[in-house]
């Protein structure tokens, strides 16, 4: 059975958007906070995850970079607060996949902290943890996208992206999918960032197939120490891992607004510091 890795989002209410924790689970603890609070003040709040929960640093980083990497990992924890969170608050929470993510869903194994992350993390799981996290993992989404403007996804894709409803056809194992959908894929997961003609063009072609006007791409993948990042007009990133706590950022955006560029997206009001 088919399974849907794409979401368009309502036209009212609150949007809340973090990229990648990477294990963190006091960042992750805190972003749960804010959601609650949002969604006790207005029950149209939606909280997007833009991958990578999994994969924390190794002792070696978090001695190198303490201000950056000093923190467990809670990788498993992470998973299971959102399984939970899904059930809790069922069509608000909703989780995209990462690079880091797809290793353990039959994607490429990623090496950031360690040889084989996927190995080292399912090393330390019992047989249900494992398959708590791969129904997690199996069950995301690959793009969300709102009227008020947003597409949102784990990398920035480029102009192999057309129409979303396309993605949901896409085997999540690398061994099973077409040159196209690697192809797809490969920048959905994995792109740091696009030439911001190839973003535009991206996002025109995905307006003309789903019939709304988006104007920018917020995705994870990369990090930054000030916190944030645009590129050209039309990509965000905000980061919470990569970054000093005090640095930390995340997204509250508008549903009912309309963001057409980057430039309507600001620090201190759209773009918050997590602490």
């Amino acid at each position: 059975m088919l399974r849907s890795r794409h979401l368009f989002l309502p036209d009212h209410g609150v949007l809340l958007v973090n990229t990648d924790v990477h294990g963190n689970g006091e960042d992750f603890a805190r972003l749960e906070t804010i959601f609650r609070e949002e969604r006790a003040r207005e029950p149209e709040t939606h909280w997007v995850i833009l991958g990578d929960v999994v994969h924390g640093p190794d002792e070696g980083a978090r001695r190198e970079r303490p201000e950056l990497y000093d923190y467990p990992d809670s990788s498993m924890e992470i998973v299971d607060a959102i399984r939970r969170l899904i059930v809790e608050a069922p069509g608000h929470v909703h989780f995209v996949l990462g690079n880091h993510d797809h290793g353990h869903v039959g994607g490429p194994h990623t090496h950031k902290f360690h040889d084989d992350e996927v190995l080292a993390l399912e090393a330390t799981l019992d047989d249900g943890a494992r398959d708590r996290l791969r129904d997690v993992l199996s069950g995301a989404l690959l793009a969300v996208a709102a009227p008020c403007g947003v597409l949102l996804t784990h990398g920035s894709p480029d102009d192999s992206l057309s129409d979303l409803a396309a993605l949901d056809t896409i085997p999540l194992a690398i061994a099973e999918m077409s040159y196209a959908e690697r192809t797809v894929m490969r920048a959905l997961l994995t792109a740091y960032g696009q030439p911001d003609e190839k973003s535009r063009t991206m996002l025109e072609q995905v307006s003309a197939s789903s019939g709304l006007q988006l104007g920018v791409v917020v995705h994870g993948h990369d990090r930054d120490e000030t916190g944030f990042f645009k590129e050209g007009r039309h990509q965000l990133c905000p980061v919470v891992f990569g970054a000093p706590r005090e640095n930390r950022r995340y997204l509250r955006l508008d549903l009912a607004a309309r963001y057409a560029t980057v430039d309507d997206l600001h620090d201190g009001e759209e773009i918050r510091r997590l602490y």
